[in-house]
């Protein structure tokens, strides 16, 4: 523990200012002098007349007149300075007048300096201090006079070190008992020692008796306050503790500075070495200092940046001026701020940061510099960002799901309309037929109608389902295109007079015009292209009441000779541009309300432009609401030069009938395509059943019929369960299986038999048309794969052909 500070009595509160005491001597002084003079003046008159009535010897001489001196209470010349009896009997004008029985006048002419000598009655010492011959000791008075003065210049000494320590102090520090005791030592000098010299040459006693009122003065003012002296006595033992104090101080305040040395050592590495970045700046902003964190972010040293303004070499052209504002005006008001800027590295790189400033104050308070804690954001800020945009396309895809849900939901009511419709005149005919079963209640063209009604809704059914699965394939990636060699003036004559009859049914003109180059062959596929133009054209025909339809055809010799252009314009209703916008998107019409003036599935567009990419072109529209649209199609020729042919009068080819496709044709021979084969047909639907085992015994087969794959498989082992070993693995030619039945299904059906050494061909018949599909059924051991609804001329020859292929055997 520290030894406690000396405790400093306190000094007691007097007025001490010099002056006041010279007010109070000079007015002591002057009073004194008018109280003198006055009673001066009675006294010598009184002592006039008493002489002159009691002394009538006034004017003999002194030494006749020694019984006369006690009565006035004077004191004789051997009273005052003993003589020596050799000049006790000089003459009278030998001693000073003050001994003169009578008053001599002023020996100076200076009333107010004789009045310090009592009007001359007092005598210099020089004539007290005589030698035995009555002669004035010099050697003796001037001994006494060079001690009084050395004296005097030692206390002048020590009053003016005084008062100069006194007056070097400020008005609060200073210590006014020494001054009084510094007083004191001059007046005493003055007293003591100066009127001791004067008096030699001039007897001013009275002048001793105002400087003693001073000295009285300063000594009693100096005794009243003594207990407040006793620290000058006590100075060294308070210098002692004060000492004491220090050095403990000091060595309390050392341990101090050295454990916040040390505090700050580690905090300043701690700063040097934190992935943040600080920066020291001056009040002006300029850099003083910063951290490794700063270098590692930024890339700049402090040698870079000393001096200079971070803003300056750091903000780009990202930065945010609004958030450099903020920041000015809180550095400005001294506040501290907190902000988000973009910055630029040494090399350039772009990266976000979170500034912290805060002002650093001085002991009084005033700001000298700013601190700033710098972190870098920048991944964080791309997170944010990437959120953000993920956001922004969740938001999108949510907008797109729910329209898609939108357009499905359309889609399927149209659908449901699309196949209502023929579906309607399919059981409704058939009802007719069956109405009129009596052959003499129906005429022959009758029954023709009813039944042409039928196939042609049958169809219109079909290629609704075809454009469901070529969609699914398009939207899967699994639509394929050939790259055969098309005859295209006989496919653009098939198409014209395909869609001729249409046209004519509705009164609107179908012409076909071809603009001269063009090649006789191009290498594409002549299926999808129909299709896509039997799609163009028909849309069009469908959506014109009056006017024309027409299709262009012609290529680009100068910009793209390797595409061939066509042109379908019609004169109809028209769109506007955002029923264009939608026009090619799946399950989108350009009208989806319920009262929608034509039909369609929406779906043709959609998977025409798609099949046009595939061919190496594109489908664009032109259009304009009441005027009518220009569907223009591009497709790749595959030559690399246009040929120069000029196809006119070309013979429509059948419409049926592919120009460069090889298809399977039916052989017609006198014998059954299917005589003497055993065939086991496993389906679970009824009608099914009836109808293909129909084909296939009119095919000249002898059919066994399933109800599912667990019944075909018992039917084929020794034991008659599904476990047991095939009995005769000849005992079918060829199966004929549904692949969705209950109990068991065609696929572990087809499995089955293939582990159990069935060698003979297996077809897969199914209602499910995707690729996919197609692999499935393969996969499991089938040969070959039928879709529903069946084709009799299409069954009948897979089952001859597959017959004769290899088996597909595990």
């Amino acid at each position: 523990m520290p030894p406690a500070p000396p405790v400093i009595p306190p000094a007691t509160s007097h007025a001490r200012d010099p002056r006041w005491f010279a007010v109070a001597v000079a007015i002591s002084f002057l009073g004194l002098i008018a109280w003198d003079r006055s009673t001066w003046s009675a006294f010598k008159s009184d002592s006039a007349s008493q002489l002159s009535e009691r002394s009538p010897l006034r004017s003999q001489p002194l030494a006749s007149r020694r019984n006369v001196i006690p009565e006035f209470h004077l004191a004789t010349t051997e009273e005052m300075c003993p003589l020596p009896a050799s000049i006790s009997s000089s003459s009278v004008s030998a001693l000073s007048p003050v001994n003169r029985g009578d008053h001599a006048p002023s020996r100076t002419g200076a009333s107010l300096v004789d009045f310090f000598t009592g009007g001359g009655y007092y005598m210099p010492r020089t004539h007290c201090l005589l030698t035995p011959e009555g002669k004035s000791d010099w050697p003796w008075i001037i001994t006494l006079l060079v001690l009084s003065a050395t004296v005097i210049v030692a206390y002048l000494r020590i009053f003016i070190f005084w008062m100069r320590s006194y007056f070097d102090e400020r008005a609060e520090d200073r210590n006014q008992q020494l001054f009084d005791l510094a007083a004191i030592f001059l007046l005493c000098a003055i007293c003591g020692y100066a009127m001791s010299m004067l008096m030699f040459a001039w007897p001013a006693y009275r002048l001793l008796a105002f400087f003693l009122l001073a000295l009285n003065i300063f000594s009693w003012r100096f005794c009243s306050n003594l207990e407040s002296f006793k620290k000058v006595f006590a100075s060294n033992r308070l210098e002692r503790q004060l000492r004491e104090t220090v050095e403990s101080r000091a060595i309390e305040l050392e341990r101090q500075v050295r454990n916040r040395t040390s505090e700050v050592n580690r905090l300043a590495e701690i700063a040097r070495r934190t992935a943040n970045g600080v920066v020291i700046t001056d009040r002006t902003g300029c850099v003083e200092w910063i951290n490794e964190g700063f270098t590692r972010i930024c890339g700049y040293t402090l040698e870079d940046l000393r001096g200079k303004r971070p803003g300056d070499v750091l903000q780009g052209p990202n930065t945010n001026p609004l958030a450099i504002k903020r920041i000015g005006d809180a550095i400005r008001q001294g506040l501290p701020v907190t902000d988000e800027v973009v910055n630029y590295s040494k090399n350039g790189r772009e990266y976000y940061i979170r500034i912290e400033i805060d002002p650093l104050r001085d002991e009084r308070g005033q700001i000298s510099g700013f601190m700033a804690i710098e972190s870098d954001i920048t991944e964080q800020h791309q997170h944010q960002e990437e959120l953000k945009r993920h956001a922004e396309e969740m938001v999108r895809l949510r907008n797109a799901a729910e329209s898609a849900n939108r357009a499905k939901t359309d889609f399927l009511a149209n659908m449901s309309h699309e196949i209502r419709t023929p579906m309607t005149a399919i059981l409704g005919y058939t009802e007719l037929l069956a109405d009129n079963s009596d052959p003499a209640g129906t005429t022959s063209a009758e029954r023709v109608e009813c039944i042409e009604t039928i196939r042609r809704n049958g169809d219109h059914l079909l290629a609704i389902i075809n454009d469901i699965l070529d969609l699914s394939k398009i939207e899967a990636g699994m639509m394929t295109v050939e790259k055969i060699p098309t005859n295209l003036g006989h496919l653009l004559k098939d198409v014209e007079s395909l869609m001729q009859f249409k046209a004519s049914l509705k009164g609107i003109n179908l012409s076909l015009n071809l603009v001269e180059p063009l090649p006789a062959i191009i290498h594409s596929d002549p299926v999808r292209l129909k299709q896509i133009l039997v799609n163009l054209l028909g849309n069009a025909i469908k959506f014109t009441e009056n006017g024309e339809v027409s299709m262009r055809v012609r290529t680009d010799v100068n910009t793209s000779p390797s595409l061939i252009v066509i042109d379908v314009a019609d004169t109809g209703i028209g769109m506007t541009p955002q029923q264009m916008s939608q026009l090619f998107g799946a399950f989108v019409q350009a009208d989806t309300s319920t009262t929608r003036k034509f039909g369609g599935t929406g779906l043709g567009l959609r998977i025409s432009k798609s099949l046009a990419q595939l061919l190496g072109g594109n489908i664009t529209i032109t259009s304009e609401p009441g005027k009518g649209s220009v569907f223009q199609l591009t497709i790749s020729t595959g030559l690399s030069e246009v040929s120069p042919q000029i196809m006119v009068d070309v013979e429509p080819m059948s419409v049926s009938t592919p120009v460069a496709k090889n298809e399977p044709e039916t052989v017609i021979v006198k014998r059954l395509p299917l005589e003497g084969l055993n065939i086991a047909l496993v389906e679970d639907g009824l009608d099914n059943q009836r109808l293909i085992a129909f084909h296939l015994r009119k095919a000249g087969a002898t059919v066994a019929v399933f109800d599912n794959g667990k019944l075909a498989l018992e039917a084929m082992t020794s034991d008659g369960t599904i476990q047991g070993p095939l009995e005769n693995i000849g005992l079918f030619d060829l199966i004929v299986t549904d692949m969705q039945m209950p109990e068991m299904d065609g696929y572990t059906l087809a499995r089955s038999l293939r582990r159990k050494g069935f060698a003979h061909p297996i077809i897969a018949l199914t209602a499910h048309a995707m690729e996919w599909d197609k692999k499935r059924c393969l996969d499991s051991g089938c040969d070959h794969y039928i879709s529903k609804p069946v084709d009799r001329a299409a069954l009948v020859d897979t089952c001859r052909s597959v017959v004769a292929a290899p088996i597909n055997a595990e």
